[in-house]
């Protein structure tokens, strides 16, 4: 404000700058939030700093991947077999999701409730980030028409969704929506 008077510079700030944005994404081995384990997770976004993030890692689920599973996100139990634990990814997970602006795909239903169950289980309390901003609930709410899967809004928005059911494809698309 100068003089008074709103400048547009003023009305347009970007409401994340300043702040660590992060676009969080998961692939398990099944729906059941209470039993089924990750398998894979992608935090996409920026610091608060303006550096960019970009943390992809598989996970050993400490149980078999089932076919059905693997059909969909394409990882096995060999891809997983060399890889750490859950325990193993909680702190870094941890460092970059506590205190941050978390942006998902179904996000608060899904991907957000099963790694608060991973954590419980193995002793530790979970990330609180600062916001969650979930594309599929906004998606409802606006009553955007049709499908609200992310593929049929990204097409929607023209954004290219390529590699889908891949968590850092799935997250990098969820930023960009």
């Amino acid at each position: 404000m100068k003089n008074g008077h709103v400048r547009r510079q003023d009305m347009v700030d970007d409401p994340f700058a300043g702040r660590r944005v992060v676009a969080f994404d998961l692939e398990t081995t099944g729906l059941d939030i209470r039993k089924d384990r990750i398998v894979q997770y992608a935090l996409i976004g920026s610091d608060a700093d303006g550096s960019t993030i970009t943390v992809e890692a598989l996970v050993n689920p400490q149980q078999r991947i089932p076919s059905d599973a693997s059909a969909i996100h394409g990882i096995t139990d060999s891809d997983v077999r060399s890889a750490g634990t859950f325990i193993e990814h909680a702190e870094r997970l941890n460092e970059i999701l506590d205190g941050a602006i978390v942006i998902g795909h179904n996000i608060e239903r899904y991907d957000w409730r099963l790694l608060t169950t991973e954590y419980t289980r193995v002793g530790r309390l979970p990330p609180k980030p600062t916001v969650m901003i979930d594309t599929l609930r906004l998606a409802k709410r606006l009553r955007i028409p049709g499908r609200h899967d992310l593929g049929t809004l990204c097409r929607a928005a023209d954004i290219t969704l390529n590699n889908a059911h891949n968590a850092a494809a799935d997250a990098g698309a969820t930023l960009m929506l």
